[in-house]
């Protein structure tokens, strides 16, 4: 078994439709948070889908009708996963300005492992932009392995490889973060372990 580690894939509007599509299934879960700034608001959303597997990673953009392959990397069209096997949650963000105007948002992050289990690779921290159309962005979350041959994703199995890891949320050129989210990635399912508004940024 060989054990991805966790890649955020960059989902516009168009994509994330695809990905409710091409999952083929309801989620196990959602939440929902919202949060506001001086200057945005926030509602985030998070659906989990436990104990996943699919025949392949594949999704469709439906706004050019376009359809790729991800990789245990996320890199499109390349060395595309089979038989996934592991778990898997999308967070959507859909971000206005405060004030009603036509402002346009940017959203990045900047993740890092703060523990993890001994059979995976250590994995540098990286900071990346998060795509956002028409005021919606997603983060396409997966932990799991390439399955050889057919079966489903295993259960009940606390021994499985895990890790934590810590993402920034940061708006535009904002230096802070308006959000920090805990993460635990396991072979069963991917949670939220805690969300830590910034300095300026209340629950709404």
């Amino acid at each position: 078994m060989s054990a991805i580690g966790r890649r955020t894939l960059l989902l516009g509007h168009g994509a994330l439709l695809a990905v409710a599509r091409d999952l083929g299934a309801a989620p196990r879960a959602e939440t929902v948070y919202r949060f506001a700034t001086a200057e945005w608001e926030v509602e985030m959303s998070v659906d989990f889908y436990d104990r996943y597997a699919s025949s392949g990673f594949w999704f469709t953009e439906r706004r050019n009708n376009r359809r790729f392959c991800l990789s245990g990397e996320g890199k499109q069209n390349a060395d595309c996963l089979g038989n996934f096997t592991g778990s898997l949650a999308v967070a959507h963000y859909r971000i206005r300005p405060a004030s009603g105007s036509r402002r346009k948002a940017a959203l990045r992050e900047r993740v890092r492992t703060i523990d993890q289990d001994d059979r995976l690779k250590s994995r540098p921290p990286f900071e990346c932009a998060i795509a956002i159309r028409d005021g919606i962005a997603s983060d396409l979350q997966a932990f799991g392995y390439e399955q050889q041959g057919q079966g489903s994703a295993q259960e009940g199995n606390p021994a499985g490889p895990w890790c934590f890891l810590r993402q920034d949320l940061f708006l535009n050129a904002d230096p802070s973060p308006f959000l920090v989210v805990h993460w635990k990635h396991t072979l069963n399912e991917i949670r939220i372990l805690d969300l830590i508004p910034g300095d300026r940024t209340r629950t709404a």
